[in-house]
């Protein structure tokens, strides 16, 4: 069985797109409620700390959930560490998840769907 990640990027919290988010109440939701095997949260994926961070951290047996900006704008961004790291961007590895726009109660809805989603897959 695969091993289930929530790699979280917060953008530094400064993206007004996602002033709706409480990240602590979210990543206290996600530890209690929801079946996984660790979360991470980092500031910006998308710069040169992150993308070290995630070709440290990525390995193929893993499916990596990405509650981040836009899809689009993930598969640009997150491109390098997957890479580095070695994992594909596919279906198998990675599940985006746009946290733009929505609350926190929306954005842990989204990622409960998704883990529920890998669940499904490895019956």
């Amino acid at each position: 069985m695969k091993k289930v990640v929530i790699l979280m990027c917060t953008c530094s919290g400064a993206c007004p797109s996602m002033e709706e988010i409480d990240f602590w109440e979210l990543a206290e939701r996600i530890r209690l409620e929801l079946p996984h095997d660790y979360l991470v949260m980092h500031p910006r994926l998308c710069e040169e700390n992150g993308e070290a961070m995630m070709a440290d951290l990525l390995k193929p047996d893993a499916v990596y959930i990405t509650p981040a900006c836009g899809e689009k704008k993930q598969m640009k961004l997150l491109l390098g560490g997957f890479a580095r790291a070695g994992v594909p961007m596919d279906e198998e590895h990675w599940i985006p998840i746009m946290m733009g726009m929505k609350n926190t109660d929306e954005v842990f809805a989204e990622i409960k769907a998704a883990v529920e989603r890998v669940e499904e897959s490895e019956k």
